[in-house]
């Protein structure tokens, strides 16, 4: 999903939304933006335009103007989309990559009704590969299929995120240069979400400050296609095996989350000074109450947290704040 401003758009399944509300567009007018979009801020011609919206069809300027004014009105907008005069268009809004449930708050990984138990075996996580070229695809699908690696082929990062999938276990293969978007740009949607994933990036060319960046963001490996095929069996032995653990250290941080949710506004303020090390007279001081409150302040949140010692709590309370802070 493509965000820009309150408004999401899928190219894929030709929707927008503004404020999680559904904008009607007719299909000209879609393409137009569909077209802007694509141009990542560049000024697009008025030939440009009509050879994408109206091809091979003759039409008069006005067209174009009434089609770019139905959008500034549907997104309730006119600086939208700017008039660059005697040049033609361009998309003046920031424009960003997201996952499409992240407009409801959702992680791809809690849309279904249970988020399933990382693996305990290397061998069932799958690998999950986004790639815009069809023969990259079929490709690694082969090679994966020939080594019985369970495995999923996506043509865009879209469709990835559609899938919603409900495993932390997994690892991906992707390109770093989507039609739609940029491979680092799937990555830092990935680590807004908390996803574990492990990251393969794969790219016809690279650079090194490119290399340095998809590296520094928590990138596994960066391999240059074409690539020796026994190289990445052994290069994804590595990564499904640190998928593994990386599943399970996100699977207690969200159980630890959903521990905390159950602590009410005073206990949560309670449980952060005793991690800090305040004795229970210390704590009654600094909340206003008393010796015996704050004891029993104190075992409601052990209980709630299911923490059988101090240091078992602090540990629970670095998790909490860890994942606050990503």
């Amino acid at each position: 999903m493509i965000r820009i401003g309150n408004a999401q758009v899928s190219l894929e399944r030709r929707e927008a939304f503004l404020d999680g509300k559904p904008i009607p567009l007719g299909g000209r007018a879609f393409e137009v933006l569909a077209t802007l979009i694509k141009a990542k801020g560049r000024v697009v011609g008025k030939d440009e335009l009509f050879s994408q919206v109206w091809a091979g069809t003759v039409v008069e300027d006005n067209n174009l103007q009434v089609q770019v004014s139905l959008l500034r009105k549907a997104f309730g907008d006119r600086g939208l989309i700017q008039t660059v005069p005697r040049r033609g268009y361009r998309l003046a809004a920031q424009v960003s990559f997201d996952a499409p449930c992240l407009a409801l708050g959702q992680s791809p990984l809690c849309a279904g009704a249970e988020v399933t138990e990382p693996f305990n075996d290397a061998a069932n996580v799958p690998v999950l590969v986004v790639d815009d070229d069809p023969s990259v695809r079929k490709a690694l699908g082969c090679l994966l299929r020939s080594q019985d690696i369970p495995h999923r082929l996506f043509a865009s990062a879209e469709e990835l995120f559609d899938a919603r999938l409900e495993s932390p276990c997994a690892c991906l293969l992707l390109d770093m240069h989507l039609a739609e978007t940029t491979g680092l740009e799937v990555q830092a949607t990935l680590r807004r979400l908390a996803l574990p994933w492990p990251i393969v990036f794969m790219t016809g060319f690279g650079t090194i400050p490119m290399t340095v960046q998809a590296m520094r963001a928590g990138a596994v490996e960066f391999l240059t296609k074409p690539f020796d095929e026994d190289q990445l069996l052994v290069l994804l032995e590595a990564v499904r095996a640190r998928a593994v653990t990386e599943g399970r250290k996100w699977q207690h941080a969200r159980q630890v989350e959903e521990k905390y949710q159950h602590l009410t506004q005073r206990e949560r303020q309670v449980f952060s000074l005793v991690v800090g090390g305040l004795s229970h007279k210390q704590i009654a001081k600094e909340i206003g109450t008393s010796e015996v409150t704050t004891k029993v302040h104190k075992k409601n949140i052990m209980n709630k947290m299911q923490s059988r010692s101090l240091l078992e709590l602090v540990a629970m309370h670095n998790v909490i704040e860890a994942r606050s802070g990503a």
